[in-house]
């Protein structure tokens, strides 16, 4: 591992074996936002290599149900390897036997390092997990998603504030200096949007 990502979040995921630093992310959005409750049915988008999956069993979910084109091991949840732009919605619902309580989504493309190009297609995944979201959540349900900085992030997290009472745009700490990404917590899912 090149030094350069061999900082304190890296080191201390591999330590306490988590199978990815952003484990940090979602513990430090969990400790400000309370946005995982005990019981709770959950869909995690992008659940590879299972850290936030891992983290979410801990917290006491009911149910959960993690989407993406490879599938953790060796966690306690059902795992769908499919490709989250194109499952079908029905799929995931008899997966969660029913709607969600929160939908997660840390979904982010390959990058390029061609920022507008990892821009517009990080927010493709995010209106995704929107629509995802819309489909599937029940009535005053929550979401988080990870959205990549640019020129159609404010259209996106006002796509999010037509649909949820309540969203807060956060930073994590463990969030690499380098990083054009933060992440939307919404709640209070109106029902009665149409869907994106």
């Amino acid at each position: 591992m090149s030094p350069r990502w061999s900082d304190h979040f890296t080191r201390r995921a591999r330590a306490e074996g988590w199978g990815a630093r952003s484990v940090f992310k979602l513990e430090e959005i969990q400790r400000r936002t309370r946005i995982v409750r005990p019981g709770d049915v959950v869909l995690d988008l992008g659940c590879f290599p299972g850290s936030w999956s891992r983290f979410l069993i801990q917290a006491g979910v009911r149910r959960l149900v993690g989407v993406d084109l490879q599938v953790p091991q060796g966690i306690q949840g059902i795992f769908l390897a499919a490709d989250a732009l194109t499952v079908e919605p029905s799929v995931i619902r008899d997966a969660l036997d029913g709607p969600a309580d929160l939908v997660l989504s840390d979904m982010a493309p390959s990058t390029t390092g061609h920022r507008l190009g990892d821009h517009v297609r990080q927010v493709a995944l995010a209106r995704r997990a929107l629509t995802l979201a819309a489909a599937l959540l029940r009535p005053s349900g929550r979401f988080v998603v990870k959205v990549f900085e640019g020129e159609e992030a404010p259209g996106f997290v006002r796509d999010v504030r037509e649909r949820f009472e309540e969203v807060r745009r956060l930073r994590p700490e463990a969030t690499r200096r380098h990083s054009i990404e933060f992440f939307v917590v919404a709640r209070g899912y109106r029902a009665r949007v149409p869907d994106p």
